[in-house]
């Protein structure tokens, strides 16, 4: 499974985490993405104001998409103020991997890549993605119903939708 020869996926690595659980790592060995020394296209950054959205599938479809492979737990908010150029975040969503099961914007390097392509619309290629790994349906069973209400959506519709479901989580 190669995508790199149709999607641009790109993976900026820090060589934080364990290599035997690194997904990107995982990308790149399978050929999934392609190992950049800096940020091309659109750059999954956790700190970005703007959310992805299909306002930017031209600019995916053009220039790509980077991943920014960093540990959580090794990496501080002035590390991902240095890509925010071209940033765009997630709109909540848990991860549905072994290490932050659960846990509301906490994704692995291929939930997050996986989400994306999900809300651009490119919802076949996000299943396959996920289908390197064991636990991605479970990834994708646990936030199905989000992703559904991402998808070709624009900026605003998924600002909308994501605060709805934090007040809802809030109120709860």
């Amino acid at each position: 499974m190669n995508f790199t020869a149709f999607m641009k996926i790109y993976v900026i690595e820090f060589n934080q985490d364990d290599p035997t659980k690194n997904t990107a790592r995982k990308m790149i060995r399978m050929k999934l993405a392609e190992p950049t020394k800096r940020p091309q296209g659109i750059v999954l950054n956790p700190l970005a104001e703007r959310i992805i959205s299909i306002d930017d599938k031209t600019s995916f479809e053009k220039e790509g998409l980077t991943v920014l492979d960093s540990s959580w737990n090794k990496s501080d908010e002035s590390f991902f103020r240095k890509f925010l150029k071209n940033g765009r975040r997630l709109p909540f969503l848990v991860a549905g991997n072994p290490i932050n099961y659960a846990k509301p914007f906490k994704l692995s390097s291929i939930e997050a890549t996986a989400a994306a392509l999900y809300i651009l619309g490119n919802i076949v290629e996000a299943n396959k993605l996920m289908s390197v790994f064991k636990w991605g349906k479970t990834f994708l069973d646990l936030n199905r119903e989000l992703l559904d209400s991402y998808v070709n959506k624009k900026e605003e519709e998924i600002r909308q939708i994501e605060n709805n479901i934090i007040n809802s989580i809030k109120d709860g």
